[in-house]
């Protein structure tokens, strides 16, 4: 037993000694700069990625704006195509220091003047905070309803919530004005304002390079690749409007339930000795995937008309598309229709909204017959 153990010993010695002559023969053979480099003080490094920082949060902060400005108009205007997801909303967005990610808290504070204060990000254009007389930069202090007062970050939390009602508010607000170079002078002003009905769904900027937006029930996406990528306003608006769409027509949950129905036909497959591998689950996922997306284009359009929005030539977004996809005018296999198919669709549906315009016809999509 003693021999055996040391025997043991022995071996692993051994091995330890094997790996650390392979490391350091490792080591010795990677290849490596020939320059002796020169490096930045450690504090220039810091202060540069202050600076970075709090470019990247401006940035950030004025994309989120154009795309609020963008989606309000549709959030507010197709409302009786929202059913029972409908809000009260003011057209604001509020922020601390306590709603920023600690890493970057720093760089708010000192390139961007945020503090533990709710501070106005922006207000969206035509909304009741804007039209009241709001504006970026201000202090919120406290935001008085029917029933409660809201302090602090109650602010932001109750603002991202909508929890507003058909009753008109009290906003105090401190508004810093330049009386010279160097001096601000405070201003503590009051603000009445009367919130409107909104579809009930939030709108995140994705800070991803790809071209794409999506939807998944409660909210709509967008990323900062497609926003840089579309230069018109109004085709960016027909994307949110698809988008919008998707959750009104309850796209996410059907394709939930069709792929739960699916699954239970794997299961009973199994059950039976029946190996299906998922597959029935998959297929119900994918089932009427592409009529959900021309459903989703068709009811956009009637979105877009509703939020007086001119959508001709909208179309044309998908050539474009298909400049960066060309896969995409060929690929009928997809879980989309080609931008082929899109473009012809669209072109068609437009025709059907313009005849109503034109007759004074309610601009609703037109619905299939319930059995």
């Amino acid at each position: 037993m003693v021999n055996a153990n040391s025997k043991l010993q022995v071996n692993n010695n051994l091995l330890k000694i094997i790996l650390i002559l392979t490391l350091a023969v490792f080591l010795n053979s990677c290849g490596s700069p020939t320059t002796v480099i020169t490096r930045g003080d450690t504090s220039v490094i810091d202060k540069e990625r202050i600076i970075m920082q709090g470019i990247a949060l401006d940035t950030y902060y004025k994309r989120f704006e154009k795309l609020n400005n963008l989606t309000y108009p549709l959030l507010t205007k197709s409302t009786e195509f929202c059913g029972s997801r409908i809000k009260y909303d003011i057209g604001l967005k509020t922020i601390s220091l306590n709603q920023i990610d600690k890493r970057f808290r720093k760089a708010a504070k000192e390139k961007l003047m945020i503090t533990e204060s709710q501070k106005v990000l922006f207000t969206i254009d035509g909304s009741p905070s804007a039209k009241a007389g709001i504006r970026s930069g201000d202090i919120i202090l406290e935001v008085n309803t029917l029933n409660e007062k809201w302090e602090n970050d109650d602010i932001f939390e109750n603002n991202e919530k909508k929890n507003y009602s058909r009753e008109i508010l009290e906003v105090s607000v401190i508004r810093k004005n330049k009386t010279t170079e160097d001096i601000q002078q405070e201003e503590l002003l009051e603000f009445e304002i009367m919130p409107e009905k909104i579809c009930n769904y939030g709108v995140v900027l994705a800070q991803n390079d790809s071209l794409n937006a999506y939807a998944d029930g409660n909210n709509l996406y967008l990323t900062t690749g497609m926003l840089r990528f579309v230069d018109e306003d109004r085709e960016l608006q027909f994307i949110l409007a698809h988008e919008l769409a998707h959750n009104i027509e309850g796209h996410i949950d059907k394709k939930v339930n069709n792929s739960i129905l699916g699954t239970i036909i794997d299961i009973a497959a199994a059950g039976a000795g029946i190996d299906t591998r998922g597959s029935f689950g998959a297929m119900g996922a994918q089932m009427y995937s592409q009529d959900f997306e021309r459903e989703a284009d068709y009811v956009g359009l009637y979105i877009l008309a509703k939020s007086n929005i001119d959508s001709s030539n909208i179309e044309n977004f998908w050539r474009k598309l298909a400049a960066e996809n060309p896969g995409s005018t060929i690929n009928y296999n997809s879980t989309h229709p080609t931008s082929s198919e899109r473009w012809a669709n669209i072109r068609a549906a437009q025709k059907e909204i313009q005849y109503k315009i034109d007759n004074n016809l309610e601009l609703l999509p037109e619905r299939k017959e319930k059995d």
